[in-house]
């Protein structure tokens, strides 16, 4: 019982990291296709704005 506990624990690490290293490369191309397309890469936010001024 020990023994499959611990290889579901390392599977689930070595899992992780795949999805880790996918979003990773997921990212990159995103920001290479934004630099292709000239998208600047600055964030507007709803939140960026003072909803208590008048």
């Amino acid at each position: 019982m020990l023994i499959l506990i611990t290889a579901l624990i390392i599977i689930a690490v070595v899992a992780s990291i795949a999805a880790w290293k996918n979003t990773e490369t997921i990212l990159r191309d995103l920001s290479e296709i934004k630099k292709y397309l000239n998208i600047s890469e600055e964030k507007n936010s709803y939140f960026d704005s003072d909803l208590d001024k008048e």
